[in-house]
């Protein structure tokens, strides 16, 4: 029951696209809809209502809270785990000259911790409702967030940066790839790239496993689950010399933190530059 409950509210909230997990067109009408002063009550509720932002079981504290407590300790819990990402990870990548693009931002918890360092940040996510989201609980003046159909209002060559956290691990190779390209095209010459990865997670399917399985249940996880797909070290350092990055370096994430603050201390961090050669790299892939 709790499964199908779950089902529900995913299919509920999901927009059009593949793991749009709070896309609904509804989502945004509701939070456009609201009053000021309910705003962020009505933001933290439907981060709750997906099973992919916020944890009723993420800390035993929270079956003793009432709900709005509960909420807003969940938000506590989310900036405080994306402060110390930069504090750190992030921090030495910063500064306050750069333009930065944070790629699948989700609520922005991340994309607000990283703002005060840096001159300019985009913000962009899949899921519609979730940016409305981010736009209530974590706008800061110098950040744009925007749905993957906007990029086209970042300039070409105009970002130093462009960060990824908890996303590569869930998206398909081809929407991998179609990430890498789009920064190719957005970084500036010796723009880096820094991307939290998993490897070689033994829980974990490769992508042609999941494709493999044509069931209705498995067309469904496709569509509407947290897919997350084993990858080795080799493939992404082949997909990120396909589009030219250069200088690349995959190291523990524990070797980095000085506290064990969150499964990505556990994973790895793949950082990369742009060079002349990456946009020529990245025309040869698409044909």
């Amino acid at each position: 029951m709790q499964k199908i409950l779950i089902f529900l509210k995913t299919l509920f909230l999901s927009g059009s696209d593949n793991q749009s997990f709070i896309g609904a067109t509804w989502v945004v009408i509701l939070l456009k809809a609201t009053p000021k002063k309910f705003k962020r009550f009505v933001a933290l509720s439907v981060l709750s209502w997906s099973p992919h932002y916020f944890y009723r079981d993420a800390n035993e504290e929270y079956d003793q809270l009432p709900f709005k407590d509960f909420i807003e300790e969940e938000a506590k819990r989310n900036k405080e785990s994306r402060e110390k990402i930069v504090n750190q990870i992030l921090a030495p990548y910063l500064s306050s000259d750069l333009t930065v693009l944070d790629y699948g931002c989700g609520p922005g918890f991340l994309a607000n911790a990283v703002s005060p360092h840096v001159e300019q940040l985009f913000a962009v996510d899949v899921s519609k409702g979730v940016l409305e989201c981010a736009r209530t609980l974590n706008g800061q003046e110098n950040t744009t967030y925007l749905h993957i159909s906007q990029l086209d209002r970042i300039k070409p060559g105009s970002i130093d940066l462009v960060y990824s956290f908890a996303v590569i691990q869930h998206v398909t190779d081809e929407i991998f790839r179609g990430i890498l390209d789009v920064c190719s095209k957005v970084l500036k010459e010796n723009g880096k790239i820094v991307f939290h990865v998993v490897l070689d997670h033994q829980e974990w399917q490769k992508e042609e496993e999941w494709l493999a399985d044509n069931s209705l249940e498995g067309k469904l996880k496709r569509k509407y689950a947290l897919n997350c797909f084993a990858r080795d070290e080799e493939s992404i350092l082949q997909m990120l010399k396909d589009y030219g990055f250069s200088s690349i370096s995959l190291q523990p994430v524990e070797s980095i933190c000085s506290e064990d603050f969150d499964d990505i201390c556990k994973q790895h961090l793949v950082t990369a530059l742009k060079t002349t050669q990456s946009k020529e790299a990245s025309l040869l892939v698409s044909r």
